[in-house]
């Protein structure tokens, strides 16, 4: 309510000035512009809190014009919301989908490739998310089952199978492909950057140099141009 009073402005100058540094800039819980949690100030937890609504189109419309021509990407993982995707649309902003959540035996999940439509950002993980190889490890074999059914590739060795990932996601319909350096080194768990709800040991990985081989380069770059990204 204190920041609609002039119009959102803190909001304006925070955007247009993303604009000034980025192509694209990510909305972090975009579900908070439709509907957010607040917990009373001198509530020991955050057990006594309730949701209110947010102030939607409002404030799309204001990021809008600070923006400019600049992109938007709307983190909008977890529970589907009819409002948050009721927005999304009315601003032509494009959603996440991320491989990982994809693969629970016998479900149907959003972030399987078939069920996308072309305005959507697909990642094989996040900065939140294990490697893909740390999280192909500690999936059941139920899970590994599907994907192995799912990829169509049941002979691929572990140590491989990022590159079945890497390639599902470059050969779906999402407007934009992004990979983590990482999953193209086919690196495992101690190269993920961060465990949510965790302090400590976090965003200490770095690239060594050197890590690009010209025979990695070349791969990638095959792989960009036979699925045409």
């Amino acid at each position: 309510d204190t920041l609609e009073k002039d119009d959102f402005s803190w909001w304006y100058r925070r955007m247009h000035k993303s604009a000034q540094l980025y192509d694209v800039i990510r909305i972090d819980h975009f579900i908070g512009i439709v509907k957010y949690y607040t917990i009373p100030a001198d509530m020991p937890d955050a057990r006594q809190g309730e949701y209110c609504m947010g102030p939607g189109k409002k404030l799309t419309d204001v990021i809008n014009r600070a923006i400019g021509d600049k992109k938007i990407i709307a983190e909008d993982l977890g529970v589907s919301v009819p409002e948050v995707n009721e927005l999304l649309e009315e601003n032509n902003y494009p959603g996440m989908k991320v491989l990982e959540f994809a693969f629970v035996a016998g479900e149907d999940s959003d972030y399987l490739p078939h069920n996308y439509d072309k305005n959507c950002v697909v990642y094989t993980g996040t900065h939140d998310n294990d490697t893909l190889q740390g999280w192909y490890q500690t999936l059941s074999e139920e899970d590994k089952e599907m994907t192995k059914e799912y990829l169509n590739n049941p002979y691929t060795p572990d140590e491989e199978v990022h590159w079945d990932f890497i390639s599902l996601a470059m050969r779906s319909v999402a407007d934009t492909c992004i990979i983590p350096v990482q999953d193209y080194l086919g690196l495992g768990n101690k190269a993920r950057i961060n465990m949510p709800s965790t302090l400590g040991g976090n965003w200490m990985w770095r690239m060594k140099k050197g890590a690009f081989t010209d025979e990695l380069i070349k791969k990638i770059r095959k792989t960009t141009e036979v699925c045409a990204r």
